[in-house]
């Protein structure tokens, strides 16, 4: 028997007004019942009730366990009413963490969608260029990342991008026009602070050129704002330079060299039981990927 066990039958027993009562609600007999309660105020090492063959009182103790051991059972009766009902529906709020340019893309547009059918679910968004300690921030989800993560996080493909080297036309012609990877080592590079390397640029067939950036920044946005100022060479994801390279504002360059399209992931924690919020975003995000 569980103290667990021993502190619902001293419930029953006040609410019941009486050891026999409560023997005849539980199904057992008034000793079983006497047992339990013995058993738990040996455990705190006080007396809870007063008892002979007539009448039973309760203890200045225990009448505030009692209301102590009420208000603690009817809280965890309610989380488990919670946990057994988000099996079914999500509820609560997840947190998601997102790279803020593939959100804008593939992840917003759907977002009305996804809180349609889940209505009692509420999100926390995100919108930062990090990979975070999901354990350590109460994150559920981190969506929108190239890199490779930890190997204790599980990862599902949310879609897919690839990198563009690129410059503007005004730096190109003050710089010239790289036509082989080495040729960098004597540019102006742009670099991201959270890459790591962050001094190398890779190409196709895996071969790398090792660089030395003249600025270093934490922002993908503001780095491709400064390559259109002409201020060196970035490698960034289609989806940050495709305006810029439309409207050429920005070149591609070393373009047979660039790698192709790289999978785009979203993490989570192992779990054996995953949370029913969180299984149905991951469903909903990589659905037909």
């Amino acid at each position: 028997m569980s103290k667990f066990d021993r502190i619902a039958t001293f419930i029953t027993v006040i609410e019941e007004n009486g050891f026999s009562s409560a023997a005849r609600k539980k199904g057992v007999s008034t000793a079983a019942i006497s047992r339990q309660i013995s058993g738990l105020e040996k455990e705190l090492g006080v007396q809870l009730i007063q008892r002979n063959t007539r009448q039973f009182l309760l203890t200045e103790a225990g009448s505030d366990y009692y209301q102590h051991a009420k208000q603690a059972l009817t809280q965890l009766i309610e989380a488990e009413s919670v946990i057994v009902g988000n099996k079914v529906e999500p509820t609560g709020i997840l947190n998601v963490t997102s790279n803020r340019y593939f959100a804008n893309k593939y992840l917003i547009p759907k977002l009305s969608e996804f809180m349609a059918l889940n209505p009692k679910l509420k999100i926390n968004l995100e919108l930062a260029e990090r990979f975070p300690d999901l354990s350590e921030e109460n994150i559920d989800i981190i969506f929108g990342v190239s890199m490779e993560g930890p190997n204790e996080l599980v990862r599902r493909r949310v879609g897919e991008t690839r990198y563009i080297v690129c410059a503007s036309p005004v730096y190109l012609e003050k710089y010239g026009i790289p036509s082989i990877p080495t040729d960098l080592r004597s540019h102006r590079y742009i670099t991201h602070a959270m890459r790591k390397p962050n001094d190398m640029i890779t190409f196709k067939n895996k071969t790398s050129v090792q660089v030395m950036p003249i600025l270093w920044l934490n922002d993908s946005r503001a780095m491709c704002e400064c390559a259109i100022l002409g201020m060196g060479i970035v490698k960034l994801h289609d989806y940050i330079v495709e305006d810029a390279l439309n409207d050429g504002r920005l070149i591609e360059i070393l373009a047979e060299y660039n790698e192709k399209t790289q999978p785009v992931y979203l993490y989570y924690q192992k779990s054996k039981y995953l949370q029913i919020k969180i299984r149905r975003f991951i469903d909903f995000f990589t659905h037909g990927v």
